[in-house]
């Protein structure tokens, strides 16, 4: 599971900051184009492209980075003193880490989406749930202004043997055209030292009608 949450992040999107306000203790971050905007605590390290290519895109063609660069944003961050995108999705992860990401759908993908989709889309909850290696402790379908639709889920998940704590969001437009999605994760223990901040981020989460 860390491997596909790595293969998401290998292509991220330039970062755009809008620093906060004076003493806010926020930067926020933005994609104008697909009106999505959040917040992180200005210590946490926000990773663009250059940083993730350098890291992880070794494996990728220049035709598989072209394609993922047209039809995705991608933003990471990492709370870590020493941050590495190599924490994103690490069950021992000792501090929060993070994705955002919208991406545009095609047909075939638009025609299949369904909820345990959505679910399932950063971890495949669903199995480890049949496995017994994960517990939900918070799950909500969601309906906001302007048609968009989704879930917001707090999990723990066992992944190698390590278990973590997951908060994702994720929701389609109207015309289930895009999805947009957030993740924050980190140790068991992380999570629960953490929750404040984590919550602050994950209710910043916009996504406003185009």
């Amino acid at each position: 599971m860390r491997r596909r949450i790595v293969g998401i992040a290998a292509v991220l999107m330039s970062v755009v900051v809008v620093a906060g306000c004076a003493d806010s203790g926020f930067n926020y971050v933005k994609s104008s184009e697909d009106r999505t905007y959040f917040k992180v605590p200005d210590r946490w390290t926000l990773f663009d492209e250059r940083d993730l290519l350098r890291v992880l895109g070794a494996d990728m063609t220049a035709a598989e980075r072209r394609d993922e660069l047209a039809d995705t944003w991608r933003v990471a961050f990492d709370a870590a003193p020493q941050p590495s995108l190599r924490h994103l999705g690490a069950p021992d992860a000792e501090h929060p880490v993070g994705l955002a990401v919208v991406r545009n759908l095609d047909f075939d993908t638009s025609d299949k989406v369904s909820l345990s989709t959505l679910r399932n889309y950063f971890f495949d909850v669903d199995k480890a749930l049949e496995e017994g290696t994960a517990d939900v402790g918070e799950y909500e379908e969601i309906q906001r202004d302007g048609g968009f639709r989704g879930s917001h889920m707090v999990a723990t998940i066992e992944v190698d043997g390590t278990r973590m704590t997951i908060d994702q969001t994720i929701l389609l437009d109207q015309a289930t055209r895009k999805l947009y999605g957030l993740l924050v994760s980190c140790s068991v223990g992380c999570f629960d030292e953490n929750r404040g901040k984590i919550r602050t981020v994950v209710d910043s989460w916009t996504v406003r009608e185009e």
